[in-house]
């Protein structure tokens, strides 16, 4: 019997870094990219808190997101959250956390973020 399930991102932040398109192996274009997403104003300090997330679109999406989108552009992506387990140099088993892209739309009439920032990731 299957259980119902969801899984279904809806995400609007602004691109840490450009997208750069890479191909896997069987010559599938594929990119990722990190994105920032407010947590909103805290009330104790009056800062705004970011939330650091990697989008990873394919095939057509992934040369979209490469030729139309640069850092500092706010977009709307829609996707699903990916479990990704892999090796470190230490061999130690690691897990990322990653969004798949099914869509991902540019958003018109929002300044871009063009300070320079340190964007840290854990």
């Amino acid at each position: 019997m299957s259980r119902p399930s969801l899984n279904k991102v809806f995400l609007i932040g602004f691109l840490t870094q450009s997208p750069v398109v890479r191909y896997a192996p069987n010559g599938t274009p594929v990119t990722s990219f990190p994105l920032a997403v407010s947590r909103g104003v805290s009330s104790e300090d009056n800062r705004e808190y970011f939330d650091y997330l990697y989008i990873v679109a394919w095939r057509d999406l992934a040369l979209f997101c490469g030729e139309n989108l640069k850092r500092g552009d706010w977009v709307f992506v829609e996707g699903r959250v990916q479990v990704r387990t892999f090796e470190d140099q230490g061999g130690q088993k690691r897990k990322s956390y990653e969004i798949v892209a099914s869509e991902v739309k540019r958003l018109t009439g929002c300044s871009p973020v063009v300070e320079e920032k340190h964007f840290e990731f854990f």
